[in-house]
């Protein structure tokens, strides 16, 4: 299985990359060599310098053209929602977590013509790689915090979100839907932490980070999903 590039100078931007680009390694490094243009130039600008090879590795990185990006950016966001659904669905009622399902969840929370069920299925085969690194980053409102006042930084918090998702990445490797025959959710080649990692010793007072809350699906939405090989719920 592949493993994220936590050894680059700044290992959220290329974890992004690869986020983005799980198939294209070139286009990976671009996107993380163009998220740090602004904050090479600062450092710069400051006084700071990086050693020659981890410049080198951001420069040779920088010069591919990413004119999908917005493209990758819903289908991989759509991703995420699904495999987010997926462990509400999970949470709820364990007979009802099928990829089926968290799709029409995910179509149906989308609202939009992107939301379209098919649109939705390429998605999920284009990213599913790294469908549990996008759930985690859904979950977690798409940002990161810092708190300063009991010494926790962007950093750490970072970490803690590899540790969410490594979390997810495991639960999606090992569980199986209570069915004959059934698969686990996840593939064993996905993008995942190399051997080693460990998120950072927790401190006193450090926000309650690297843990997956209990997500559930609203009744509404549960009503309109189906059993595997069964018909759709009733309402009444």
């Amino acid at each position: 299985m592949p493993f994220l590039p936590l050894d680059y100078p700044e290992p959220f931007a290329a974890t992004l990359g690869v986020m983005l680009y799980p198939d294209d390694e070139r286009k990976a490094r671009a996107l993380a060599a163009q998220h740090l243009a602004v904050p090479l130039e600062r450092l710069h600008r400051e006084g700071h310098r990086l050693p020659y090879d981890q410049l080198m590795r951001i420069v040779t990185g920088g010069g591919e053209l990413l004119e999908d990006r917005d493209d990758r950016v819903w289908a991989a966001t759509a991703t995420g929602e699904q495999f987010k659904a997926l462990r509400a669905l999970y949470n709820t009622d364990k007979r009802l977590a099928t990829w089926n399902n968290a799709i029409r969840i995910a179509e149906k929370v989308a609202g939009t013509e992107k939301g379209a069920r098919s649109l939705q299925w390429k998605a999920r085969q284009r990213f599913l790689s790294v469908a549990h690194l996008w759930a985690a980053w859904s979950i977690r409102e798409w940002q990161f915090t810092a708190a300063p006042e009991v010494d926790y930084d962007y950093y750490d918090d970072f970490q803690f979100f590899l540790a969410e998702a490594e979390f997810l990445r495991d639960w999606g490797q090992t569980w199986r839907p209570p069915r004959a025959n059934s698969k686990t959710l996840l593939p064993s080649d996905v993008w995942r932490v190399p051997p080693g990692w460990g998120p950072p010793k927790r401190k006193a007072n450090w926000p309650e980070t690297g843990r997956i809350p209990c997500l559930r699906i609203p009744d509404d939405l549960i009503d309109e999903l189906r059993l595997p090989g069964r018909p759709r719920r009733s309402k009444t």
